[in-house]
Order: C-alpha cells, then sequence, then structure tokens
C-alpha cells in the first residue's frame, strides 16, 4: 500500500477517534468507570456506523498508546494495522508504518 493511501486511512480513524474523545469527555463527567458506553468503531472507513461498547477504563487502556484503536470485529486493516487486543465485539489494533506516524502526529 502506498503511503498517501495509509495516511488517509489514518486520517479516518482520528476522526472518529476525535468522536470517541467527546463520548469519554461526557462520560468522564456524568459516568462512572465501571459504567459501559457505546463509542464508534475508529475503522478506516469513512462511512462506518458500528458500535463497540467499552468501559470507560477500557477505552483508556486503548487511549494510552496513540497508534492503537478501536474497530469493530472484522474492521482491522492488516495492511496499517496490527491485531493487538480481543474482546467480543471489537479487536483493538496499533497502527504501524505511515498510519502510526499520523497517528502520533494527530494525537498531540
Amino acid at each position: 500500500m502506498e503511503k498517501k493511501q495509509e495516511q488517509r486511512l489514518a486520517l479516518n480513524e482520528a476522526l472518529f477517534r476525535d468522536v470517541n474523545e467527546r463520548i469519554r469527555e461526557i462520560s468522564d463527567t456524568f459516568g462512572q468507570k465501571d459504567s459501559s458506553y457505546d463509542f464508534l468503531c475508529e475503522c478506516s472507513d469513512p462511512e462506518c456506523a458500528e458500535r463497540v461498547i467499552l468501559t470507560l477504563a477500557e477505552y483508556e487502556f486503548v487511549r494510552e498508546d496513540s497508534t492503537r484503536f478501536v474497530v469493530a470485529k472484522g474492521h482491522a486493516t492488516p495492511e496499517i494495522e496490527s491485531v493487538v487486543d480481543q474482546a467480543n465485539d471489537h479487536v483493538v489494533v496499533e497502527k504501524e508504518g505511515a498510519a502510526a506516524d499520523v497517528a502520533v502526529h494527530l494525537d498531540q
């Protein structure tokens, strides 16, 4: 996969991550760490509307590393990421190469 395409896919995923950050901020204010919330799948498909269910603690685990994203099962893009953790309805992926560079840059 060429670098520009990797970067575009990573930008799509970063947009979904921004929405999930707003969900986390609202949940931090009104929720509890052990409550579950619907987060958006952070895959590279700009048309994806799937939800994944995580506690705030689980989402914070994903966000500890700028290169990690949470995606619905079957939504990982092996050309730019590796699965590093699995749950019932989602997987945690870690970006590689140019996609990782974009993820880190956009998370600053």
